[in-house]
């Protein structure tokens, strides 16, 4: 396992570490998601107990994750199963967040916000339950530090060149678009043909 960075040992700081920076990103950016529940059903009330990596330590506000590539989504969705999307999940739901204003980033992927935090790269993708530990005290510390802050941008583990990943807070800064997985066959048909996914009913009555 690979060796922990001095910042996953401590707790994170009260005060905003010096040399973190966030930044805004442009009105417009598309992000997707894969999930459950309709968007007109989310909460936004945190779990009791951390589930993923930016979920809150405190439990006190959800987070949603999202893409800003389609494929990239659908391959942080699916990658437990080994990219198969099982028949039960034909009315899950595709969702395109569409960013309605500027977006206020913590962005975990640049080396000044690593070094200002005392972490690395693991804090987007590693499994070492200290860094785990980390992130979702991240999640509660950051949004401490900037009272407007949208989301957290962070390395995607299965898409890294191509896709970026959000921890998202609200939606209230997007508009949002809706689709049942069965209705897009087309989608489908791709992820199959150029990304060894596995679906779980036959896409030509669907």
């Amino acid at each position: 396992m690979p060796e922990l960075a001095g910042g996953y040992e401590t707790p994170l700081p009260v005060a905003r570490p010096a040399g973190l920076r966030s930044r805004r990103a442009k009105t417009g950016i598309e992000l997707w998601r894969v999930e459950a529940t309709h968007p007109s059903k989310w909460t936004w009330t945190g779990f009791a107990r951390p589930r993923y990596r930016f979920d809150p330590a405190s439990g006190s506000f959800r987070t949603r994750y999202a893409a800003t590539q389609l494929v990239g989504a659908f391959r942080e969705r699916y990658r437990p199963t080994g990219f198969v999307i099982p028949g039960d999940h034909i009315d899950h739901h595709l969702v395109r967040l569409v960013a309605t204003r500027p977006l206020r980033l913590l962005d975990l992927r640049t080396e000044r916000n690593l070094d200002a935090l005392q972490v690395d790269d693991q804090i987007s993708s590693g499994q070492h339950p200290a860094v785990w530990a980390t992130c979702h005290q991240l999640a509660d510390a950051s949004r401490a530090w900037w009272s407007d802050l949208d989301a957290m941008a962070y390395r995607s583990r299965t898409t890294p060149e191509s896709s970026v990943n959000y921890a998202l807070f609200g939606s209230d800064a997007f508009a949002l678009h809706s689709w049942p997985l069965g209705s897009r066959s087309d989608i489908l048909a791709e992820l199959v043909l150029h990304q060894y996914f596995t679906i779980g009913w036959d896409l030509e009555t669907a």
